[in-house]
């Protein structure tokens, strides 16, 4: 049974996706076991953002874009899209969507395919090979049109895919790691094409691995594990209190004894004469500034060490990890993280 409200609309206001309490379980295909893949998710993406949906292999990301795209029923809770209900049609018009293995008809070339997409989307015919001849040079794959797909590599796959994602101009698109198989040439091309939808206006949601990207393109992130929703902020927010290290290099010291309490440590360089101070964080920085000058150093660089959003999305899923072993047991740990 499934549980969720009854209203086919959302809340109006600025959200072009909106969830209230969306979750999915389903049975161990195993063990029979009931197998919670995605707990109850609130969740918002703002119109006009892009929004990075961050989590390991298991973690639910794929099950939330299968069920925002209408490819599989939630057992409870509802979602929106422009505040038309997930369950409608209709929330799907305005959607472009790249799942993270698309499905591909091999004996098309790439002009038929993005064709076939294009109608599919409500194009008419001539608009749809027009624009087909114009995605496929836009991804890189105008110079061999007629190339059937079965001679396409995993990236030219891709590329084409998000081309067919594309087509209609989506207000949304909900990209399912659609850096998947692509060399840094691709990665960068996606990268400037994500850019350009924003520019545009268009809403973006992605799952992606590959953090560096994320941190270029997003305006926020959401990470997930183990089904549940951790976190939600600008990566900005993230990584602005998130001083690791400071590197104080100077010269006009050897090893001399540091201070317990300021907890820092000395390195000595290759190069002539010159030490790095490293304190654990910038608490103590003007002590440890005060105390080097007073031993006679000349202070060459103060340099704070700030965390990646690599670091940080580690720490966070190394934490939750450590949470849930305390208190739910490895089993249930290990059961869900099958969820896609």
């Amino acid at each position: 049974m499934i549980d969720r409200p009854a209203a086919d609309r959302g809340p109006h206001g600025s959200a072009a996706v909106r969830t209230a309490g969306l979750a999915k379980s389903y049975r161990h295909p195993w063990t029979g076991r009931l197998v919670q893949g995605l707990h109850p998710l609130d969740f918002e993406v703002r119109r006009g953002e892009v929004m990075g949906y961050l989590g390991p292999n298991g973690a639910g990301k794929t099950t939330t874009l299968k069920l925002l795209t209408g490819l599989l029923k939630p057992t409870a809770g509802a979602g929106w899209l422009f505040d038309v209900s997930i369950d409608q049609v209709a929330s799907r018009r305005s959607l472009g969507f790249l799942p993270e293995q698309p499905y591909f008809y091999e004996y098309l070339n790439g002009v038929e395919y993005l064709e076939l997409a294009g109608r599919l989307s409500g194009l008419g015919a001539h608009d749809a090979t027009r624009r087909a001849t114009r995605w496929l040079g836009r991804v890189g794959l105008g110079d061999r049109p007629r190339l059937v797909l079965r001679k396409y590599s995993k990236g030219m796959l891709q590329r084409l895919g998000l081309a067919a994602a594309l087509i209609h101009e989506p207000e949304l698109l909900i990209l399912d790691e659609p850096m998947s198989g692509l060399d840094p040439f691709g990665r960068r091309d996606v990268r400037d094409l994500i850019l350009e939808q924003r520019a545009r206006g268009t809403t973006v949601l992605f799952s992606s691995h590959i953090l560096p990207d994320v941190e270029i393109l997003c305006d926020r992130v959401a990470i997930v594990l183990h089904g549940r929703l951790t976190r939600v902020a600008t990566v900005g927010e993230l990584v602005s209190d998130s001083c690791q290290q400071v590197e104080i290099r100077c010269t006009g010291i050897d090893a001399i004894a540091v201070p317990p309490e300021l907890g820092a440590v000395l390195t000595r360089l290759d190069r002539p004469c010159e030490t790095v101070f490293t304190l654990a964080d910038d608490a103590r920085l003007n002590e440890a500034v005060a105390w080097l000058m007073r031993a006679g150093a000349t202070v060459r660089a103060v340099t704070p060490q700030r965390a990646t959003l690599e670091d940080l999305f580690l720490a966070t899923a190394e934490a939750e990890d450590r949470s849930r072993h305390g208190v739910d047991g490895v089993e249930r740990g290990a059961d869900t993280r099958r969820s896609a």
